[in-house]
């Protein structure tokens, strides 16, 4: 089953306005379980580590979140990676601009994912997400983004936009889009800069009153 057929939704300041996950005291206790040490005594399946570290998911939560862009993004011809994108990086920096109170969500939520007293509560299964097989990961996502109970319904969007976020960020991925990039003015080269020397630069819309781009 296909869990990557939809486009890709905003990113990291549409996750920080709220709350990630609405929650009522089923979501709340949910997700606390999902933070509390990974209550399974199971230990899931590591991934190598970002030579520059993590900013806010720790290691079993990375290779939780590793796995779930690896079924949703899936190889197509003529399109980088998961690997030459660097995803689950990518990722963990967006979450570093959220909320804190998200940021927290987010943990709880990928932590949901690798308990397995959570796994067998949903899904009858004993077995961290991370040691799953393809196919098997596949079913938990979808069950996760079909569910009755909405904090599962949220959470597995939430974990998309994440990992959507974190692919389509890449200049790498842009050529197979038809996107030839951000136009110059948004960048930080071939910027307009006032040349009046000591004269003010005369107020109009537009006028930035701070350090010229460089």
């Amino acid at each position: 089953m296909d869990v990557s057929r939809t486009d890709p939704g905003p990113a990291g300041a549409a996750l920080s306005r709220r709350s990630l996950i609405k929650r009522g005291l089923l979501g709340g206790a949910l997700l606390a379980a999902g933070g509390a040490g990974f209550l399974a005594l199971r230990g899931g399946r590591s991934v190598p580590l970002p030579p520059d570290g993590l900013r806010v998911f720790d290691p079993r939560q990375f290779a939780v979140l590793d796995a779930v862009a690896r079924r949703m993004i899936r190889p197509r011809a003529g399109w980088p990676t998961v690997d030459e994108v660097g995803v689950a990086r990518a990722a963990d920096r967006i979450a570093a601009g959220v909320e804190p109170s998200a940021q927290k969500e987010l943990q709880q939520l990928l932590g949901l994912f690798e308990n397995g007293l959570a796994s067998f509560v949903f899904g009858g299964r004993t077995r961290p997400f991370t040691l799953l097989d393809g196919a098997e990961q596949d079913r938990v996502l979808a069950e996760w983004r079909d569910s009755g109970l909405a904090l599962r319904r949220t959470g597995y969007a939430a974990l998309r936009t994440l990992v959507l976020a974190g692919y389509y960020q890449s200049p790498s991925v842009w050529p197979a889009m038809g996107y030839g990039g951000p136009p110059a003015i948004f960048s930080q080269t071939g910027v307009p800069v006032w040349r009046g020397g000591d004269v003010p630069r005369p107020d109009d819309n537009g006028v930035w009153h701070g350090e010229p781009l460089q």
